[in-house]
């Protein structure tokens, strides 16, 4: 009996130092409050400023899924489920459901930020499907709306990071490559890797734009691209990512890193999940262990993040070359200088022979009338009588048409010209026959081409 009685008193004890530690009574939230966090679990509201000590009190609060990430409020905190869709409240010691959606189970790993009293979400991916848009949620509808839609994306940012700007009202995040297919990628290589253009959005102009390409500096970081060995934070002051050697926030809005010298990786080695970050008191909550045996460490960001770090300015995408600009720019001026002025006239003789094999034997036959007459004219009557006679008139105007647009746009391809070289007008004495005549232009024409033209 006294066997019995022990063993009911040990489970007793187990069961309440249990209910000690967040974690011990399954699943909970998260954030931070006043000077330190306030995690709640299906039946228990716990706060505690060093994460070893806590009070603990019961709730009745009816939260059906406590899948959620925090979104920090000044005077609230939010949370969204994990696949987009629900919306729930924390305020004044009260926890409660505030949208009229659903789960979606469409966004995990969507990109997540407040923009006034609205929440905007970016991305993500579920239900075998990727979501290329914007949406966002107002206390007004309390539902979501579409704000933009951008190009097709087929593989899902497993690490979403970004950084949204009041004053600009533009948001940056992190998005993959537009793409038509896989391009001769497997769906697991395309999931196992982490998407390193960042993209921004204007609320106020709707423009979507490329702004910078964090390749070339993951590979100077020695970045792994692997997911399992990649720690990304949404809730503190700069996106922040970690990984076993490396520490580094983004300013997006600066378009510069910082990558910190002497931050304390060993301990994200150790407590490798980042729950929480208090802007009151400034620090970090990490844990290990959250399914097992969860342990917590409270550290300040000075501790953690270190004092000194490397300044490194991001890489624009899509920039035009400033080695390839200095090329350009002298053989732009070279170019440019060794134009030279040449008759029209003159030009055409020169590209003559080329003519000559490039027309047909009939559209050749037309360009010399009209060259021998120069500098007067040739009406269009004469060069009808060089084609077949049993071509009706209507015929003969039509083809004559096509004959002089093609010698035409010939000549002008071969001497570099982009204006016709013949002048169309009507005849002095009867208006209604056209005459046609080389003109008396002079053009600026380029080295090569006249060396080409004289070649021929």
């Amino acid at each position: 009996m006294k066997r019995l009685l022990f063993i009911l008193f040990y489970f007793q004890l187990v069961w309440v130092f249990g209910q000690q530690i967040p974690g011990f009574n399954g699943k909970f939230i998260v954030f931070p409050e006043k000077n330190g966090f306030r995690f709640i679990d299906k039946d228990h509201s716990y706060f505690s400023t060093d994460a070893k000590e806590y009070e603990i009190t019961p709730h009745g609060f009816s939260v059906d899924n406590l899948r959620l990430s925090y979104l920090f409020y000044s005077d609230k905190i939010r949370f969204l489920s994990a696949g987009g869709g629900t919306v729930y409240e924390y305020k004044n010691d009260s926890l409660y459901r505030i949208d009229k959606s659903f789960e979606f189970q469409s966004r995990f790993s969507s990109y997540n930020f407040v923009r006034g009293d609205s929440i905007i979400s970016v991305g993500g991916a579920g239900q075998f499907n990727v979501q290329n848009n914007i949406i966002y949620f107002t206390d007004k509808s309390l539902e979501w709306l579409v704000e933009t839609r951008y190009d097709y994306r087929e593989s899902d940012n497993r690490v979403p990071i970004g950084q949204y700007d009041p004053s600009s009202n533009k948001a940056y995040f992190n998005l993959d490559e537009p793409s038509d297919g896989i391009d001769d990628k497997s769906i697991r290589e395309v999931q196992s890797v982490y998407p390193s253009s960042i993209y921004s959005y204007d609320f106020d102009t709707k423009v979507f734009k490329d702004e910078y390409d964090l390749s070339s500096l993951f590979e100077f970081l020695s970045v792994p691209y692997k997911v399992s060995s990649f720690r990304r934070f949404e809730n503190y002051r700069l996106p922040l990512i970690a990984t076993n050697s490396e520490l580094v926030t983004f300013d997006f809005i600066e378009g510069v890193a910082y990558r910190h010298f002497n931050a304390d990786v060993n301990v994200l080695l150790q407590y490798s999940d980042i729950l929480a970050y208090n802007p009151t008191t400034s620090d970090f909550l990490l844990a290990y262990g959250l399914t097992v045996n969860p342990h917590f460490l409270v550290i300040n960001e000075a501790d953690l993040l270190g004092t000194e770090y490397e300044l490194i300015k991001l890489k624009r995408a899509n920039v035009f070359p400033w080695w390839l600009f200095v090329l350009i720019v002298p053989l732009g001026v070279f170019v440019f200088l060794k134009r030279k002025s040449v008759l029209l006239i003159e030009s055409l003789d020169r590209i003559t022979p080329q003519l000559k094999r490039v027309l047909s034997e009939e559209d050749f036959k037309i360009f010399q009338i009209i060259r021998k007459q120069y500098p007067n004219g040739v009406e269009y009557p004469d060069l009808q009588s060089s084609f077949e006679r049993d071509l009706s008139y209507e015929s003969r105007i039509k083809k004559l048409r096509n004959t002089i647009t093609h010698i035409d746009e010939t000549a002008q391809s071969i001497i570099g010209k982009s204006s016709s070289i013949f002048d169309i007008t009507k005849g002095k004495v009867d208006k209604r026959v056209k005459v046609i005549r080389v003109k008396d232009d002079e053009f600026f024409q380029y080295w090569w081409i006249i060396k080409a033209s004289k070649s021929n």
